[in-house]
């Protein structure tokens, strides 16, 4: 009984066994198998769409323009010479016509009042003794008399001219054009410009720029277009940064070096001192030339290149370059006409 019991067992468990492998066996064939990754579908690469402009055959104009102003050829700067003092009255204001001899700056004429009142009693004092001699018919009392009074007359006359030296005056008919800042209490300073009066019939305009390559290439005699007050007439460059005369003085050496002054034709326009003029001049003027557009022209490390679209490829092209504007670049070797260019 006992060896039945245990075959049995032993045959129980081979069969259960059996079971699970084939289970075991069955369920791996559950299991899907792994696919395939799918390959990317074939896209064909978007053509890229370039900006580009052409070579062309024209003409290239090389210009200066910007905005003068109307000033004038005959200035005079006014300043206290040989007297001091406080201000009394500042006169002169800024843009007032005057005429020669009207008071701008009056100082404070302290004890001068006072000593010219005294020269001219010793002058009244030394006629009056030359009177006296000449009674007597005394030959040498009346010579010194006569001297006396010749000496009463030349310290009157310094005194006067000490009073009106406390009197700044217009030196000729004109504009104010400058007025210092200075006020009433302010001690002058000695040749320093207090005030500018100018000639308003006497005119030109003026034009200043920092560019000084471009103002070097203007020279005397040029012609000018002026537009203002919508009406255009040919002004001419009279002086330039290149033929500006020399000149110790620095700040003047600094304007003449970025100004230009342009004469108007006689009796062209009334324009008033300090107005402004549009201006053009043609510096340098180019016919039949080949022509590229600024943004084609790059620079690197000194060199000089385009890119050119050949096609559907783009290549690099090395260029030589003549006159420069900001309207086009002379192309004088590298391309020739018709060529796209891409713009950067």
């Amino acid at each position: 009984m006992g060896k039945l019991s245990i075959k049995a067992n032993f045959f129980a468990r081979r069969a259960w066994l059996a079971v699970m492998i084939a289970v075991a066996c069955s369920g791996c064939s559950l299991i899907p198998k792994e696919e395939e990754p799918l390959k990317p579908p074939l896209v064909k690469p978007v053509k890229e769409n370039y900006e580009l402009a052409e070579v062309k055959t024209g003409t290239l104009i090389k210009r200066i323009s910007g905005v003068a102003t109307v000033e004038s050829t005959n200035v005079k700067n006014h300043e206290f010479v040989g007297v001091s003092g406080k201000i009394q009255q500042v006169l002169a204001t800024n843009g007032a016509a005057v005429k020669k001899g009207d008071p701008l700056i009056v100082l404070d004429p302290g004890d001068s009042a006072i000593v010219q009142k005294e020269k001219e009693r010793d002058y009244e004092q030394a006629l009056y003794n030359l009177d006296q001699a000449k009674a007597t018919q005394d030959a040498a009392k009346m010579k010194i008399r006569l001297m006396e009074l010749e000496i009463a007359k030349l310290r009157l006359d310094d005194a006067r001219r000490a009073v009106e030296g406390k009197t700044l005056r217009a030196q000729m008919d004109g504009v104010i054009t400058f007025v210092d800042s200075a006020k009433p209490g302010d001690t002058v300073q000695p040749n320093k410009t207090y005030v500018i009066v100018s000639d308003p019939k006497a005119i030109r305009l003026a034009y200043s720029s920092p560019n000084t390559a471009d103002m070097l290439e203007v020279q005397a005699g040029m012609p000018v277009e002026v537009t203002v007050k919508n009406e255009t007439l040919e002004g001419k460059v009279v002086q330039s940064p290149s033929n500006a005369p020399p000149t110790d003085n620095k700040q003047l050496a600094e304007k003449y070096a970025k100004t230009i002054y342009i004469a108007l034709p006689e009796g062209a326009l009334d324009l008033p001192l300090g107005s402004s003029a549009d201006i053009k001049i043609v510096t340098r003027q180019k016919e039949n030339v080949l022509i590229a557009p600024p943004r084609t022209v790059m620079q690197y490390l000194g060199r000089s290149y385009v890119k050119v679209l050949d096609g559907e490829s783009i290549k690099e092209v090395d260029v030589e370059k003549g006159l420069e504007t900001p309207d086009g670049i002379e192309i004088v070797k590298g391309l020739k006409e018709g060529q796209k260019l891409i713009l950067q």
